[in-house]
């Protein structure tokens, strides 16, 4: 029995508009090959949780992935607040009334079922659940009333988004459930800490491997080849690990 729902707020796999910053690195084929690779294994993981999963996109043509969601639509407004803030209330429009709903990018394939299924758990004894990124922002919003708008939130600095938005959240009298620092996947040097945390994963046995995402880290050329030109130049220098 599905409880609670999980909403992938995505960019359409177009070429040439997803994943820019890797694309520099990438190529723009490559970034769209594994921007979608990401978005499938996001989806599969929302479905394993056995919660409903739906996915707020941007407008585009019909694609695959659409049909791993129980509800697809697109997203509406002129700026990135806007649109997370429509998707969130267009996504609890379609449940049923208080539904617990949290929202997370195509863009952290590493989240795992069990730790989706955990922030809907919290939700149970809490009115919001908040997910930070140690490297920008949040990975994870939720809530379990009407959801609140925090498109103000994005009018900061990307290093503020996350303090500016459980600001607005404790404004409106709502104290958000505090999950661990994770980390999305934007620049290659994200890229190069999910194959660690994927390789360490495979290594132990752990439960959830995204595998399209794995299998795109592994078999690339192209992104192996930048995966081992960042190992080369950050193991010459310092650097911690960014948990999960």
């Amino acid at each position: 029995m599905k409880k609670g729902a999980v909403l992938v707020f995505a960019r359409s796999p177009m070429l040439g508009q997803v994943k820019t910053r890797l694309a520099t690195y990438l190529g723009d084929h490559c970034a769209l090959a594994l921007y979608r690779a990401f978005l499938t294994d996001t989806l599969l993981a929302a479905r394993e949780a056995k919660a409903t999963v739906l996915l707020a996109h941007t407008p585009g043509p019909h694609f695959p992935e659409q049909e791993l969601t129980d509800i697809a639509f697109e997203q509406q407004g002129s700026s990135f607040g806007e649109r997370f803030d429509a998707a969130l209330a267009g996504a609890a429009n379609r449940l049923p009334h208080g539904a617990p709903i949290i929202l997370i990018g195509a863009d952290t394939p590493h989240l795992s079922p069990d730790s989706l299924r955990q922030a809907l758990n919290l939700l149970e004894g809490s009115k919001a659940v908040l997910g930070p990124c140690i490297n920008r922002g949040f990975y994870l919003l939720g809530f379990s009333t009407q959801p609140i708008q925090i498109s103000e939130a994005f009018t900061y600095p990307s290093a503020k988004v996350t303090v500016e938005t459980a600001r607005i959240l404790l404004r409106a009298g709502v104290k958000p459930q505090l999950l661990a620092f994770s980390f999305d996947v934007d620049t290659p040097l994200d890229l190069f800490n999910l194959k660690v945390l994927l390789d360490i994963r495979e290594t132990v046995g752990s439960k959830w491997i995204p595998t399209q995402t794995q299998r795109m880290l592994q078999d690339d050329e192209r992104i192996a080849t930048s995966i081992r030109e960042l190992r080369s130049k950050w193991l010459k220098t310092p650097m911690s690990f960014i948990p999960t």
